[in-house]
């Protein structure tokens, strides 16, 4: 098993990698996210990770102030029911930790604090809030070093 990043903020436990399937727990706040299914088609998994570091390096998610300390198990329903602009440079909103739709089994969003990321979900069964508060320059490097660990799997064999 491989584990990259910090399992009491956010971490990838990879168990195995057996084509077209990546074996891998998602873990924020020490919580398995991805307890339901954690069997990842391999192409969705490198692509969705691309695009997640994508979003990471090229935005800033600091919350309209309007929204600034709202609870938040409020602040993820806004983000999910409503048309409210939640942050201040951006109308977009994305379920980050999202990489294949076959195991999604819960919404989480982010905001930025300085830094730090403050990430928050549910499971789509549980008004649980699941939080966690990473520094966006390590969670950017765990998602790097997960697409390098990941990438070359997916990559077409020489025959």
């Amino acid at each position: 098993m491989i584990t990259l990043g910090n399992t009491e903020t956010i971490a990838f436990k990879i168990h195995k990698m057996e084509k077209p399937f990546i074996v891998m727990d998602i873990i924020v706040n020490s919580v398995n996210i991805s307890y339901h299914d954690n069997s990842y088609y391999a192409f969705p998994l490198v692509n969705n990770i691309k695009k997640e570091i994508e979003l990471i390096t090229d935005g800033e998610f600091h919350l309209n102030k309007s929204l600034i300390n709202t609870p938040l198990s409020k602040l993820h329903d806004i983000f999910y029911e409503t048309e409210t602009e939640v942050y201040d440079s951006s109308s977009e909103r994305d379920n980050f930790l999202f990489y294949d739709l076959s195991t999604n089994k819960s919404l989480f969003y982010i905001y930025q604090e300085d830094e730090c990321l403050i990430f928050f979900g549910k499971f789509f069964d549980s008004n649980n809030t699941i939080t966690s508060r990473i520094k966006k320059s390590e969670f950017l490097a765990t998602l790097i070093n997960l697409l390098h660990t990941v990438e070359s799997y997916t990559a077409p064999r020489n025959i």
